[in-house]
This record gives C-alpha cells, sequence and structure tokens, in this order.
C-alpha cells in the first residue's frame, strides 16, 4: 500500500506519516525529496529554480518507486502544485511535469489532505514559513486534485484526531 500525505509545507505531513509509521511500523516512511535537495545545495519555495524542479521530479520518482508498502509526507501531487505556482510562465517546465508526474497519481493507494490554517507553521529551516506562500500552494493542491479527479480524504483536527481519522480509514480499506 502505498500513502501520501498531501498539503503545503507546514500543516502537519511529517507529523502524520510518523504517527503511521510508529502505529503501522511496515510502513516505511519515505525520505522528503525536498528536503534531500536542500541537502544538496538546492533552492527551495520562492527561490527554487527550473534545475531544481527537474532534479525534484527525478528524485521524487525514484523516491516512489522503492518498496511496495510506504508513506510519504511529499508526492507528485505536491510536486506538481507548486511547480504550477512558482513557474507560471515557464511552459516547458510544466508540460514536461505534467507529462511525467501525472501517471503516478494512479499508483497511490490511499491519499490524505491535510488543509492549510489549522497550525502556525513551525520553521524547520528547509521551507517557507510565509502563510501566503502556503495558502496559494494549498489553493494550487486543490486545483491538482480536482484537475485530475484524484481520490482523497480531507484529514484535519488535532495531531490526534487525524491519527484516529487515518486508522478508521485503515479499518476500512483493509
Amino acid at each position: 500500500m502505498k500513502i501520501v500525505i498531501i498539503g503545503a509545507q507546514g500543516v502537519g505531513k511529517t507529523t502524520l506519516a510518523k504517527q503511521i509509521n510508529k502505529h503501522y511500523p511496515d510502513f516505511k516512511i519515505l525520505p522528503e525529496a525536498a528536503r534531500l535537495a536542500k541537502e544538496a545545495g538546492y533552492k527551495l519555495d520562492q527561490t527554487a529554480t527550473v534545475e531544481t524542479e527537474h532534479w525534484l521530479i527525478a528524485k521524487q520518482i525514484e523516491l516512489e518507486s522503492g518498496e511496495n508498502k510506504w508513506v510519504a509526507d511529499r508526492s507528485c501531487i505536491d510536486l506538481l502544485a507548486y511547480i504550477h505556482h512558482l513557474f507560471s510562465e515557464e511552459l516547458s517546465l510544466i508540460e514536461f511535469a505534467t507529462e511525467t508526474l501525472v501517471p503516478r497519481f494512479s499508483k497511490y493507494d490511499l491519499v490524505l489532505y491535510l488543509p492549510s490554517g489549522e497550525f502556525d507553521i513551525e520553521d524547520d529551516g528547509v521551507r517557507s514559513t510565509d502563510i501566503k506562500f502556503q495558502q496559494a500552494i494549498d489553493k494550487r493542491i486543490r486545483h491538482v486534485l480536482e484537475k485530475h479527479q484524484i481520490p482523497f480524504f480531507r484529514i484535519v483536527g488535532s495531531p490526534e484526531e487525524r491519527l484516529a481519522k487515518v486508522k478508521s480509514l485503515f479499518a476500512f480499506t483493509k
């Protein structure tokens, strides 16, 4: 089973992924491509370059192509939303990203969407803490979900409430 947790930066994706892994240790947590990009010296978010996005596309696909039972706190869905927002004038990048990423959406068994605005953004030293940027990305993610008719579950509430909702989904999907 391949589970993706999607949402803008700072909405609690990593927290939920760790909770899932703690309660279901057979689900490996995939590394986040953006963190790996930062470690490799690439700029992220508003300072990202086309080169960064090409690297992220390749890395995200590589990460998702591994094991069969994982949870990821980023996915090709998020990546496409960020590219659309940051590079709306770079039509060749958008076309390449769309052709490359959209076919991967059907490989996800469970898509969990965490909306923005529930928590303050914590500064993790990697992602932007700009609330307007977070809201813009959230809007783009919702657009990608709608445009590509991706089935998803909206997960809200405290971290404990979110985990309880995921547990109920697991009971339902097993």
